[in-house]
């Protein structure tokens, strides 16, 4: 039997198709054998506060595509054209991150490309720190 897996912490809250379901104190394993379910995890959802890179607005239009928030042929090619733009940023470090994310969003595979985002997310935060920090006007002592 296939299908995604998850393993819920007891207390821990999921969004199936919409609805927003919570575990018992207990931790539980749940099969979504359904290929068109569309599954989130509420410690993977963002909150629009932190949405403030590029590659946190694909994951968070992402995410309103799986809670069914966002139509996918609505956001779909902006979040293609998104990806276009990473893609020569990403490529020195890894030529697969994107096109896999992009693959993965055409199977229509969005818990797996969030998965995937996760990967992406880290290296964005270690490039965004590497950037050189303004230096303020100097001062002039008396």
């Amino acid at each position: 039997m296939s299908g995604l897996v998850l393993k819920i912490a007891p207390g821990e809250r999921f969004i199936v198709n919409g609805a927003t379901l919570e575990n018992g104190d207990k931790p539980a394993r749940i099969r979504i054998t359904d290929t068109n379910a569309r599954v989130l995890r509420c410690r993977d959802a963002m909150r629009p506060e932190e949405i403030n890179t590029p590659v946190k607005r694909i994951y968070y239009a992402i995410q309103l595509l799986i809670t069914g928030d966002l139509d996918a042929a609505d956001a779909m090619p902006a979040i293609d054209a998104e990806c276009v733009v990473l893609l020569d940023i990403f490529r020195p470090i890894d030529a697969d991150l994107i096109p896999t994310l992009r693959s993965m969003l055409s199977r229509g595979n969005h818990y797996s490309a969030l998965c995937h985002l996760r990967q992406i997310l880290a290296i964005e935060e270690q490039l965004l720190a590497l950037r050189p920090v303004p230096v303020e006007a100097e001062t002039k002592v008396a």
